[in-house]
């Protein structure tokens, strides 16, 4: 046999004879759920934290443990538990607990375990009031009521006669392809011109989601008479000027209560009171752990332009980029004999 294989051997047999299963009725404590049900190394198992484990476990899944509620438990206890803190207590031995890699995984644990159960504190009933979903209610009245949009697309001419022209040319081929090109080419409103024209949803008062983009009414009144994915028939005016409409789509007017919005309203509250404890508690443990912070020193790691991680570089380098021009030393008399 292998040294190797013997010194593993050699540590799983001293850890399974450290590991002493008993009955919970032969060790009692002050409370039922304080007996003790296994014991490896300085770690115990009890009830309480059997009946933990187990109830973390889909039925389906117990029964593969066994066909009676007796075997089904000591099973689980002895193929689950207790192979759980062998192994771990195994890692412990071998020092895993020290490697990085592990120290990352505990960290990415614990990191977890706190911002859950801030999630949790913050979740709860208590943690959001009424007053709280109907003020944020009030205050976001724009995410929960708008007035009926419309999709548009324009062309913007200087004439009805350039306007009719437009609309006789599209006759022939209403394609978004063709609408494209008319609109590069000869639409006056530049700002989006090179998009096809492209409005975005507008109101009926003439606004749209882009700031400081807003269009005359009348736009929205001639394409309410048409379909979806129809082009309005005559040219609109627009100020001096002529627009050829395309309808491309429509919503309609949305109105949500608050019944309708309180849960999801008090989720968004949750979350951001969560958000506003993280930070807190973030600034409080800087102030309290944070020893030592010289973030200059990742300067030494180089990073290229693709993303690909360089070697790191020896204290005290620069990259040639930021090397200085040094010329180079004239030439001696001697070195040129």
């Amino acid at each position: 046999m292998r040294a190797g294989s013997v010194k593993t051997a050699a540590l799983a047999l001293g850890i399974a004879l450290a590991a002493t299963v008993s009955a919970s009725t032969s060790v009692r404590a002050d409370a039922p759920g304080d007996a003790i049900v296994a014991r490896v190394g300085d770690r115990v198992i009890t009830v309480r934290e059997v009946e933990r484990r187990i109830a973390q476990v889909p039925p389906f899944q117990l029964r593969s443990f066994g066909r009676t509620p007796e075997e089904i438990r000591r099973q689980f206890v002895s193929s689950v538990l207790v192979r759980e803190l062998l192994l771990s207590q195994g890692a412990l031995a071998e020092r895993l607990d020290a490697r990085p890699e592990v120290e990352e995984r505990i960290r990415d644990i614990l990191r977890s375990a706190i911002l859950g159960q801030i999630r949790r504190d913050t979740g709860t009933g208590s943690a959001v009031t009424d007053e709280e979903v109907r003020a944020y209610y009030e205050q976001n009245q724009e995410r929960f009521r708008s007035p009926p949009r419309l999709a548009l697309w324009r062309i913007l001419v200087a004439t009805r006669a350039e306007a009719e022209a437009i609309l006789g040319d599209l006759g022939k081929d209403v394609t978004p392809k063709r609408w494209n090109e008319i609109a590069r080419e000869r639409s006056l409103d530049k700002a989006t011109s090179m998009r096809g024209g492209n409005l975005g949803f507008v109101t009926p008062d003439g606004a749209t989601a882009e700031p400081g983009l807003k269009v005359d009414p009348r736009l929205v009144e001639a394409a309410s008479r048409v379909k979806d994915a129809e082009i309005v028939s005559e040219p609109v005016p627009e100020g001096e000027r002529f627009a050829v409409v395309w309808r491309r789509q429509s919503m309609k007017a949305v109105n949500r209560t608050l019944e309708q919005e309180a849960p999801s309203i008090r989720q968004v509250i949750a979350h951001n009171k969560a958000e506003v404890r993280v930070k807190e508690l973030l600034e409080q443990l800087r102030k309290q752990q944070l020893r030592e912070h010289n973030p200059e020193y990742v300067d030494l790691i180089d990073i290229s332009s693709t993303g690909d991680l360089q070697p790191v570089k020896r204290p005290g380098t620069l990259p040639s980029s930021r090397r200085p021009n040094v010329a180079s030393p004239a030439p001696r008399p001697s070195d040129m004999r």
